[in-house]
C-alpha cells in the first residue's frame, strides 16, 4: 500500500512504530519492522540536512556544561551569554539549517509501506496506538 503524505508526517509515523515497540505479536511486529525501514531509508536526506557540526556540538556540550547543574546555571548565565555571542555565526549557521530542514519536512513523497490488518493488531494495544498507526492499518 502507498502512503502519499509530507516527510514531517513520515517523521511522526517513524515515531508512532519505535512508541509501540514493546508490543507483543509476531506478525505486528515483523510488518512495524519492515515499514520502519521502508520509511527511515527514504527521510536519509532529512535525517544528514539536521546533523549539527562538529563545532556546534562542540559548543552544545560547552553550554550543557554550565547548565548542568541547575542551582549554577543562574550564576552561570553570564558565561553562556558571552558563548553564544562569541558564537554567534556559528549559531545563526545552526538556525538557518534547522530552518531549511523544516522546509524538507514539507516536502511531500509516497512510499510504498506494508500494510497492517486489524488481525495482527495485538490484544494490548490501546485506541491511542491504533490512532497513531491509522495510515498503516488496512
Amino acid at each position: 500500500m502507498k502512503i502519499k503524505t509530507t516527510k514531517g508526517e513520515f517523521v511522526q509515523l517513524v515515531n508512532s512504530l519505535f512508541s509501540l515497540k514493546d508490543l507483543q505479536g509476531k506478525e505486528f511486529a515483523i510488518v512495524a519492522a519492515e515499514n520502519l525501514e521502508l520509511i527511515t531509508k527514504e527521510l536519509q536526506d532529512v535525517e544528514e540536512a539536521g546533523k549539527p557540526s562538529k563545532e556546534f556540538m562542540d559548543l552544545a556540550m560547552s553550554v550543557n556544561a554550565f547548565t548542568s547543574d541547575p542551582e549554577e546555571k543562574d550564576s552561570k548565565i553570564y558565561e553562556i551569554e558571552k558563548l553564544e555571542k562569541d558564537n554567534k555565526e556559528l549559531i545563526d549557521e545552526r538556525r538557518d539549517q534547522l530552518d531549511a530542514v523544516a522546509e524538507l519536512m514539507k516536502d511531500e513523497i509516497e512510499i510504498e509501506v506494508k500494510p497492517i490488518t486489524y488481525e495482527m493488531l495485538p490484544d494490548t494495544i490501546t485506541a491511542q496506538q491504533i490512532a497513531s498507526l491509522s495510515k498503516f492499518i488496512k
